[in-house]
């Protein structure tokens, strides 16, 4: 994407194994400036969570699944343009300045949300659907797996859009279309996996000993930017190398030469 114009497909493969551990040297390398990112979304999302729950079971969800976006927002635009244009690009601090790029990202951000819709209504536990128990299990995983699969082949217009590039959703499903496999693998393993095993040992520690839960609660929302932070750091990896992607050269610095 040097000339600005996109290639037509993905001109690199994704290598599994090397863009997993990059993505956690990314991660655990700038924990500093990803707490500087979160801070504030990190604020947002529990104050969004703690009223949620004000408005029913089904309210909860909805909000869960489009109130959050704008904090998600916040961290993610900044956390990307950390990754793909470097510490100097000025983003990684406490208060962002909100640009248009903000409002694009949420816009996108809002309409892949409803991706999540099917598995919003199948886990609400009154009768919306007909199914129960195992059923309505292999149901959920089955939609979950689909949707995982349909948001990552999407997912580049996040790197793009937070780097200012002009890029739509019919672009990143035409870039993911060959690595589509190794994407899902990667983020399912790398990042998805230890996150469900991580809630599912925390949902353990609750059951045995209730009166952690509220503490055990904020724990489980301190460490849900991690598992983001690790998502994001592959799409960047894999939007950069994939893509031919590079950032243009710094303005200030050819004047200088000039």
């Amino acid at each position: 994407m040097i000339s600005h114009e996109p290639p037509a497909g993905a001109v690199a493969s994704l290598p599994l194994w090397a863009t997993a551990a990059e993505g956690y040297r990314l991660v655990f390398g700038n924990l500093g400036t990803l707490a500087r990112v979160a801070a504030l979304p990190f604020v947002l999302f529990a104050t969004i969570n703690l009223m949620a729950p004000q408005l029913g079971p089904l309210g909860y969800s909805l909000v869960w699944e489009f109130g959050v976006e704008l904090p998600w927002t916040l961290m993610a635009v900044a956390w990307l343009r950390v990754l793909l244009l470097g510490p100097a690009s000025g983003d990684a601090v406490f208060f962002p300045r909100l640009r248009q790029r903000h409002l694009r990202f949420l816009g996108y951000a809002l309409l892949l949300s409803a991706l999540h819709l099917p598995l919003t209504f199948l886990a609400y536990p009154a009768n919306v659907f007909v199914l129960e128990g195992l059923q309505r299990s292999v149901v959920y995983w089955v939609l979950y797996l689909l949707v995982l699969y349909l948001s990552l082949r999407l997912s580049f217009v996040y790197a793009a859009v937070a780097v200012d590039e002009s890029y739509g959703l019919a672009i990143a499903w035409r870039h993911t279309r060959g690595i589509s496999f190794a994407l899902f693998i990667v983020v399912g393993l790398a990042a998805m996996l230890p996150w469900q095993l991580f809630s599912w040992l925390l949902g353990e520690a609750i059951e045995a000993d209730p009166g952690a839960a509220f503490a055990l609660g904020w724990l489980w929302h301190a460490a849900l930017w991690l598992p983001e932070a690790l998502y994001l750091a592959i799409i960047a990896i894999a939007f950069r190398n994939c893509t031919g992607w590079v950032p243009l050269p710094d303005q200030r610095v050819i004047e200088r030469f000039d």
